[in-house]
């Protein structure tokens, strides 16, 4: 960091306090990410994939893109990675649209927040099509990202 910029926050003690009892931030901040653009296409790459490899009923697939430590939360509750493979397995999905892609980006992760419209039926019982919020987060291991956690706040 240059002088001047140091001087900056000192002189706002509240900031440099932050700034120094922040020091993951401060990594983040100074070292190169993906440009932005790049970033939220990725994003909407992975749950457009998560989609359609659901929809194909390629179960090895979508596996692959989960972490063995991934858990989902629904309106019925958690459910770790088997219980969920279980879930999606049952799941007779339709069409799918996407809107409202926010993406945040921290070293080899992302926090994707989406909301989603899916013509779906779980146990015989058919969801609501209205658009919901969705929460995903993804994590890079070697050339590839595996999700983590995800969220489905659709009405049950």
């Amino acid at each position: 960091m240059n002088r001047g910029k140091r001087q900056t926050l000192r002189s706002n003690p509240d900031r440099w306090a932050l700034w120094r009892l922040l020091p993951g931030v401060r990594q983040s901040r100074m070292s190169k990410t993906t440009p932005r653009p790049a970033v939220e296409e990725e994003a909407k790459r992975l749950e457009e994939l998560s989609v359609a490899l659901i929809r194909e009923k390629n179960w090895q697939a979508l596996e692959q893109l989960l972490s063995p430590a991934c858990q989902f939360v629904t309106g019925h509750g958690s459910c770790d990675r088997a219980e969920a493979m279980k879930l999606m397995k049952e799941m007779n999905l339709g069409e799918v649209r996407f809107k409202d892609f926010k993406v945040t980006q921290a070293g080899d992760n992302l926090v994707v927040s989406f909301w989603l419209s899916a013509s779906e039926m779980i146990g015989g019982k058919v969801l609501s099509t209205e658009f919901s919020p969705r929460l995903s987060v993804w994590q890079r291991v070697g050339p590839d990202w595996q999700c983590v956690a995800y969220a489905d706040f659709n009405p049950v």
